[in-house]
């Protein structure tokens, strides 16, 4: 059978239900013909899970993270509260474009819990000893253009840091330094990052959404996709127009492991009616 490339789309809180995609993937036999990974936000993090521990270990990290590890709703709280003072107390009550800027960029979550969730687990480390290539896609604040990351290819202390730029979603995180330029969040500019295995040789991808947008394919005519697209189930009844909710930032243990229970039972079952073709 022909190598695969994976491609993980981000989606926040939401990329539990790819675990329930991988662990599939294991049963059916097809992990075993996926050699390159890409991700982008927690696509990314997944990526790096998917080509360093078993499916069970990813597992075990996903329902091991709590709600105040990623996003602490005290500490939004407290932020907002500090600027809201700040600007109160300020005799400056213009809102500028310098001012939005600040704002957003300054996050209204810490990164310090991720950071722990990625050490903590080994995650950099052995993923600089991986022999097949494992991309990150981020976005540069410089350029405004998506940025791809082969992560083999840097020390644990960057891959940490590539993670966490891939991860920093607008307003809810700060953006992370790489070098001397800041990215943000990889799923700005490509949430679907075919690209960097593309260009890498592979013709033939597996991808795994966390939403009913899909990727536009046309850049890879010559290319062959299973594509996997979850139900609405996988907001779990919490679908709204917020960009930041919809699952985006519920890390909760419990919907953590409905959402890989989920993604599980969906993928078996596209897989049973593509493999019969």
């Amino acid at each position: 059978m022909s190598e695969y490339g994976l491609v993980l789309c981000g989606g926040g809180g939401r990329g539990a239900y790819q675990v329930g995609v991988w662990k599939a993937l294991v049963k059916s036999g097809l992990a075993q013909n996926i050699t390159g990974f890409s991700g982008a936000s927690v696509g990314a993090l997944n990526a790096a899970l998917f080509a360093t521990v078993t499916a069970q270990g990813a597992e075990k990290v996903w329902e091991s993270i709590s709600q105040a590890v990623i996003a602490d709703p005290i500490d939004a709280i407290e932020k907002v509260i500090g600027s809201a003072v700040k600007y109160i107390k300020s005799d400056d009550k213009s809102i500028t474009k310098e001012r939005i800027s600040g704002a957003i960029n300054s996050g209204l979550f810490s990164r310090e819990g991720l950071i722990d969730l990625i050490e903590s687990n080994g995650i950099n480390l052995r993923l600089s000893e991986v022999r097949v290539p494992c991309f990150a896609c981020c976005t540069s604040m410089e350029t405004g253009e998506a940025e791809y990351f082969d992560m083999r290819a840097y020390s644990p202390e960057t891959i940490t840091k590539i993670l966490i730029a891939s991860s920093a979603i607008p307003a809810a995180f700060p953006p992370e330094k790489i070098g001397a330029v800041s990215y943000r969040d990889g799923g700005i500019k490509d949430n679907c990052p075919i690209k960097p295995l593309y260009n890498a040789g592979f013709r033939r991808f597996i991808i795994s959404y966390l939403g009913e947008e899909t990727a536009d394919k046309s850049e890879f005519p010559d290319a062959e996709f299973i594509e996997l697209v979850p139900s609405d189930d996988i907001y779990l009844g919490e679908r709204n127009t917020s960009i930041l909710n919809n699952g985006t930032m519920d890390f909760n243990a419990k919907n953590a492991a409905e959402r890989i229970a989920l993604g599980e039972h969906e993928t078996a079952a596209a897989l049973g009616k593509i493999l019969l073709k």
